[in-house]
């Protein structure tokens, strides 16, 4: 399962992941990362078993952390099936069925919302909105 990360400033000078790794012993895989000098949002991948106890790891640290599953929210009565989204995904979350309508799969999705932008008809937003 895919979490969410963010968190301030302050917490960025620790060394946040490796410290999560080290006292759960979860492999994880940083899907996408933003970082800046004030605030920081990193989407990986836990084992599904164990994510409950990875997300209370990041917790304790004070980091926000959601589950992301449902990261995006496709509005099929907005859709107008062009494939603006399906031409921008760097993950490949859409793609054309064969009767040429777009099918979704959310499982692969990092949440750069770039689908979002360039949807226009807006059928696409992020659950959180």
């Amino acid at each position: 399962m895919k979490i969410v990360l963010k968190f301030s400033q302050k917490i960025m000078q620790d060394p946040l992941l490796a410290d999560v790794v080290l006292e759960t012993g979860v492999r994880l895989n940083i899907d996408r990362a933003f970082v800046d000098a004030s605030i920081g949002e990193i989407v990986i991948d836990v084992p599904d078993e164990r994510v409950e106890e990875v997300a209370a790891a990041f917790r304790r640290r004070g980091t926000e952390v959601r589950e992301m599953d449902t990261p995006i929210v496709f509005d099929e009565t907005e859709c107008v099936q062009c494939g603006a989204c399906v031409s921008v995904c760097p993950v490949e979350v859409f793609e054309y069925k064969d009767d040429r309508t777009i099918s979704i799969n959310l499982k692969r999705c990092v949440l750069c919302k770039t689908c979002i932008a360039m949807c226009p008809h807006g059928a696409l937003k992020t659950a959180e909105e």
